[in-house]
């Protein structure tokens, strides 16, 4: 979703990005759940406080972070372990 859409879904669930940072534990500020949004900033906790306060999956409202296909590893230490 785009940070529009993001906003649009907050406004029709009667929610803000004030009320999220104050309801998570520990609070944050209202400005880290906007950078949170615009993709400036990454956090595992907000991202999942978000989409559960629109009522979606967090993969739906943050494909780019929860959809990637895992990384290859190139260390040679996992090579001769496997």
């Amino acid at each position: 979703m785009t940070p529009a859409e993001i906003q649009d879904a907050l406004k029709e669930n009667n929610a803000t990005q004030k009320v999220i940072a104050k309801e998570l534990d520990p609070p944050v500020a209202e400005m880290t759940v906007s950078k949170v949004i615009h993709r400036i900033i990454v956090s595992d906790r907000i991202m999942r406080a978000i989409a559960l306060k629109i009522r979606r999956p967090h993969t739906e409202v943050f494909p780019e972070y929860y959809l990637q296909p895992p990384k290859r590893s190139t260390s040679k230490v996992e090579r001769q372990a496997a």
